[in-house]
C-alpha cells in the first residue's frame, strides 16, 4: 500500500478539486412554526455554513445540498413505528408542499450545485450520492448540518465504508457543541480518521487560493 497517496492534513483534504460539501437537513422541519419560532441552536452553525459556502463557491468547491422528504410511498413501517414512538411525532414531519422541507434562509443552492432528496437518516440509503461523488473525482467529503447524532453520524460511517475521506465541520453541525457533538466527533476522529476542523481553519486555506474562472460566474 502506498502510503505517499494518503490524504493525512486538512489541506489535502479541503482540496477544492477532489472534496466535495455536503449540507444536511438545514431545513426548517416544522411545517407550522413562523419564521420567528426557528430553533436557536441553529442560528450559529448556519451563520458559519453561510460563511463557509461563500469561500467554497470562490474555489467552485462542489457543494450538494441535502433535504429530508416524507411520505406515504418512502416511509417505511419500522421508521413510521419509531416516529410514533417519539412523544413529539408530528404526522406531517418533513411532508412535501409544507416549510418543513424549506432550507434556512441563507442557505439558496445555485443552478450549478446538487440538491439530493433522501428519506432517511442516511443521505447515501436509496439514492444516488455516491455516484455522484465518484462522477465529480471526489475523494473527500466535507460533513456539515444536522443532526449530529442522526444524519451527520450516518453520512460519516458511510463515507467511510465508501472509501472517502473525512472532515466534520466542527462549527457547522447542530449540536455544534455537547454530549452528542463530542461523542460523534470523538469516535470519527477515532475510528474513522476523521479531521474536525472549523470552518475559520478550513477558509484561510482556500482563501490563499486563486478564485477560479467558475466561481466567477455563480
Amino acid at each position: 500500500m502506498n502510503e505517499t497517496n494518503w490524504l493525512r492534513t486538512l489541506e489535502q483534504r479541503v482540496n477544492p478539486q477532489t472534496a466535495a460539501l455536503i449540507i444536511l437537513d438545514m431545513l426548517k422541519a416544522s411545517p407550522d412554526a413562523p419564521p420567528s419560532m426557528e430553533i436557536p441552536r441553529i442560528k450559529g452553525p448556519l451563520q458559519q455554513l453561510i460563511r463557509l459556502i461563500d469561500s467554497g463557491r470562490r474555489v467552485s468547491l462542489p457543494i450538494i445540498y441535502v433535504r429530508n422528504s416524507h411520505g406515504d410511498w418512502t416511509v417505511l413501517p419500522n421508521l413510521r413505528y419509531a416516529w410514533m414512538s417519539q412523544p413529539n411525532y408530528n404526522p406531517g414531519h418533513y411532508a412535501e408542499g409544507t416549510r418543513a422541507v424549506e432550507f434556512h434562509d441563507g442557505l439558496e443552492p445555485r443552478p450549478d450545485e446538487a440538491i439530493l432528496i433522501k428519506h432517511s437518516y442516511s443521505a447515501f440509503a436509496h439514492g444516488p450520492l455516491d455516484l455522484m461523488l465518484r462522477c465529480r473525482g471526489i475523494k473527500t467529503v466535507l460533513l456539515t448540518g444536522g443532526a449530529v447524532m442522526g444524519a451527520v453520524e450516518a453520512a460519516a460511517k458511510e463515507c467511510f465504508v465508501r472509501g472517502y475521506y473525512l472532515v466534520i465541520v466542527s462549527d457547522c453541525v447542530v449540536p455544534d457543541s455537547g454530549p452528542d457533538f463530542d461523542i460523534v466527533t470523538r469516535q470519527a476522529a477515532a475510528r474513522l480518521g476523521a479531521i474536525v476542523a472549523s470552518t475559520e481553519e478550513i477558509t484561510r486555506i482556500w482563501d490563499r487560493l486563486p478564485a477560479t474562472e467558475n466561481s466567477a460566474g455563480r
